[in-house]
């Protein structure tokens, strides 16, 4: 039975900020309180908020900054007239380094982006909506730098400050998680932002695949699978995932039932998708559908042709008592592998798929080309050989080979009672030997 480790075709699960950044730490990240305040003390907040403005000196130069900024699309202009502030006031300072912030991030400057914005959200002076940007972009500035423990505790400031059930920061939530390795706490937020987005999106349903596998919770994943293509049918590599974790839970019926309907819908493109419905075909007592889907697909290049593939492919006509197109695939298997031994156990079983299909002298002609290579078990083969002229009325030749064949100590007896058989048919025929 093939047991997939890997969902190689699968998973991704870094949604929002790349590749998962190898050897990322174990960490203990908080908790996040998702215990939002209410619409009323939102309001209450907002209103009991200093909405202060800046002072006259200050805001003289933030205008012309952004003046630069949105006018002439000059942002290091407009950079560099805020840097060449030294405001004193709390709420100045707090301001200044927020538009320095949005600036820097804007000129992809992002460690400076972080650096100020970090320090205007900490000093929680500003107003409320200059605030709550402040919180959100601190929080998404560290996601991007891959410090996931502070854009936890900065979007939990934020969940608390607005109290917005905002979707994709409990996404963003769910990818920290899943970046410091803390599988379990990926679920509630994935369900939080699946619960609030207007339209269904997949990535929260990707993290909580993704937590599930991580803790070999395959039945769990299923389900989320399962729900997920309810709401997202043409999710194509959602099918093959599932087809997969069906196979982690040795649910082999439900394995090919999926991953057939996905073959069909032509969501299978990749090599590892078409060759694990073949093996399910293989294992499931269809080998006939697994032989022909490997030729059809070797043909279209869509899998590798490779001795190992066409191998699969024989084998499973053989299974199917399909012998001569078999026997075709065996030769193609010899043709393309470079390991001699196996080359002449391909030509033996090619041998064994005509002589099964009553192609006698291609049985033959096959034994012989095993032999010739070397095969390490060459009793069996003189045997084979025999049987081969045998049924062609070649009796000089079939006594050859058997003679061969008496002379390894495993064929002995079977090797002597064809032997007379032989001299007995012969003799009936009128055939010296």
């Amino acid at each position: 039975m093939m047991m997939h480790k890997k969902l190689t075709m699968l998973i991704s699960a870094s949604v929002l900020c790349g590749a998962l950044v190898a050897g990322s730490p174990v960490a203990s990240a908080q908790d996040i309180n998702y215990n939002l305040p209410t619409p009323e003390q939102v309001e209450q907040r907002k209103a009991n908020r200093d909405n202060r403005t800046v002072s006259e000196r200050i805001g003289r130069r933030i205008m012309e900054a952004y003046e630069l900024y949105s006018e002439e699309e000059d942002i290091d202009g407009a950079i560099a007239v805020l840097e060449e502030l030294e405001p004193r006031q709390a709420y100045d300072v707090a301001y200044v380094n927020r538009f320095l912030g949005n600036l820097y991030a804007a000129d992809n400057q992002i460690e400076a982006a972080m650096r100020r914005t970090s320090s205007a959200a900490d000093a929680n002076v500003l107003g409320w909506n200059d605030q709550a940007a402040a919180l959100k972009l601190a929080a998404d500035i560290s996601l991007q730098l891959e410090n996931y423990r502070d854009a936890l505790s900065y979007y939990d400031k934020w969940l608390q400050f607005t109290g917005e059930p905002d979707p994709e920061v409990f996404l963003r939530i769910a990818n920290a998680f899943y970046e410091l390795k803390q599988f379990d706490k990926i679920i509630r937020a994935a369900d939080l932002a699946i619960q609030h987005y207007e339209e269904p999106n997949k990535n929260p349903y990707v993290l909580k695949v993704a937590s599930y596998y991580e803790r070999k919770m395959y039945a769990d994943a299923i389900d989320v699978l399962e729900a997920g293509l309810e709401l997202l049918p043409t999710e194509s590599v959602w099918w093959s995932q599932l087809g997969m974790m069906y196979m982690l839970e040795e649910k082999i019926d439900k394995a090919l039932q999926t991953l057939e309907i996905a073959y069909l819908a032509g969501y299978l493109d990749k090599e590892s998708q078409i060759k694990a419905i073949i093996q399910l075909y293989g294992n499931n007592g269809i080998p006939y559908d697994a032989a022909e889907m490997m030729v059809k697909h070797l043909e279209a290049g869509d899998v590798e042709k490779t001795a190992r593939h066409y191998y699969s492919a024989a084998s499973n006509y053989e299974m199917a008592r399909e012998y001569a197109r078999s026997a075709d695939m065996y030769a193609l298997a010899a043709e393309l592998e470079d390991d001699v031994s196996r080359r002449a156990d391909y030509y033996r079983r090619k041998g064994t798929a005509h002589l099964r299909a009553e192609e006698y002298q291609q049985a033959a002609d096959a034994y012989i080309k095993a032999i010739d290579l070397g095969y390490e078990k060459p009793g069996s083969v003189y045997m084979s050989l025999t049987e081969a002229y045998f049924y062609q009325d070649k009796f000089s030749q079939a006594l050859k080979y058997v003679l061969e064949a008496k002379k390894f100590s495993e064929q002995r007896r079977n090797a002597a009672s064809w032997e007379s058989y032989i001299r007995s048919k012969a003799s009936n025929r009128g055939i010296s030997l």
